[in-house]
């Protein structure tokens, strides 16, 4: 449920014109005390012990407005910010979360700003959690976890995530025909290039760039989606290794398929296979890795109450080139529980644990609040198993 209120500027007290504008404001406080650790590292001292935590999931808060132009034409816009309840701390928070400008009609709508990619917003609704918490699917789907960060990024992390916020970013969504939808988007270079913090110098001659898409289908209780996305210069090999700058090209593809039965029980599925490609690295030629992952899901409702039950799974490293090959032991499985008791549409208490069991060459965490500042493969942390139990409750409004 959402709020509407007027926001009248009044023109006397600056001696302008007055206006009115009518802004929608809406948001999700998500909270929820945790227990965490990390332990079974190659290397015993880099275990992360159990430790207590109260997390703000995604809270946000928006203001979004529309104005009609005539000609079934309307102008929109939305300001959506993350709201870190648990400590107050404001670090990126105005306009932090999906936040643009743009037109609709009966031929669709664009968008220019910062959104979630095509490529994340395909299957997010087949995790029970929606991908928020330390439940969420992104600690096996899209590689490192979720991220918001400029294209490339700044670490090994938000450049090999597929599961993405985009930033400088223009998106097309198609109107939906006869249960059939798209969404296309494109990333900017941007302040990326000649940006230290990014290590994209402007000597490299790299320009990192983002395209993604996906079509969708649904009809009743079924839907099914197919998405595409790639990082053009992302540098994600080079900065996993150490290597200097290369250009490159890293792609991802996946589908998911969902299915509620008689209107209480939902299954669902995700495939998703990533490459990732440096076109030099250190002189040695070219690197490949490849990865396959794949997650299951089942919903039950009735009345107030919702059990979840999900199992994902990352597949080996394989990697050719530069003298590399497959990277034995680097397989990952996640296995998340939750129960919800809902009081109404917009107040639920919850209650989930999750684990993730990580081959000795495996780095998996938490794709939402992530409990090690590790990097796959070179970090001595490696192997370790993110494990966390929490309670929390959701109010919408």
């Amino acid at each position: 449920m959402s709020y509407k209120r007027t926001a009248v500027f009044a023109a006397g007290l600056v001696a302008a014109p007055a206006f009115a504008a009518d802004i929608t404001i809406y948001g999700t406080v998500n909270v929820d005390v945790e227990s965490v650790e990390a332990t079974g590292a190659a290397n015993p001292g880099q275990d992360f012990k159990s430790r207590s935590r109260v997390t703000s999931n995604s809270s946000n808060i928006g203001f979004r407005g529309t104005e009609e132009l005539g000609a079934g034409l309307k102008a929109f816009f939305q300001v959506e910010s993350q709201v870190n309840v648990d400590d107050g701390t404001s670090s990126g928070f105005w306009a932090s979360r999906n936040s643009g400008v743009g037109l609709l009609g009966n031929w669709g709508q664009f968008i220019l700003g910062q959104w979630d990619s095509p490529y994340k917003v395909a299957t997010v609704r087949i995790d029970p959690t929606g991908d928020v918490g330390i439940g969420g699917y992104s600690g096996i789907i899209g590689s490192s976890g979720a991220t918001t960060a400029g294209q490339g990024g700044s670490n090994f992390a938000q450049r090999a995530s597929f599961e993405r916020r985009i930033s400088n970013v223009v998106q097309y969504w198609t109107p939906t025909w006869g249960g059939v939808s798209a969404r296309f988007a494109y990333g900017a270079t941007d302040s990326s290039l000649g940006s230290a913090s990014t290590g994209v110098a402007e000597s490299t001659g790299l320009k990192p760039q983002l395209f993604a898409g996906n079509v969708a289908y649904e009809n009743g209780p079924f839907y099914a989606t197919l998405a595409y996305e790639q990082h053009n210069d992302f540098q994600s090999l080079n900065t996993l290794l150490g290597a200097a700058p290369s250009k490159g090209k890293d792609q991802g593809w996946k589908a998911g398929v969902a299915y509620r039965f008689l209107q209480s029980f939902t299954v669902g599925a995700v495939f998703e296979h990533l490459e990732y490609k440096a076109d030099n690295i250190n002189g040695l030629g070219e690197l490949k890795r490849k990865v396959d992952n794949w997650y299951v899901s089942a919903r039950y409702e009735t009345g107030p109450h919702n059990f979840a039950l999900a199992y994902g799974h990352k597949g080996n490293d394989k990697l050719s080139g530069a003298g590399l090959s497959e990277l034995p032991d680097s397989q990952a499985y996640q296995i998340t529980a939750r129960y919800a008791y809902s009081f109404s549409k917009r107040t639920q208490l919850y209650a989930l644990a999750t684990r993730i069991t990580n081959e000795s060459n495996a780095m998996q965490n938490f794709g939402n609040s992530p409990i090690t500042p590790t990097t796959l493969f070179r970090d001595p942390a490696r192997g370790a198993d993110p494990t966390g139990y929490g309670v929390g409750m959701i109010h919408t409004f």
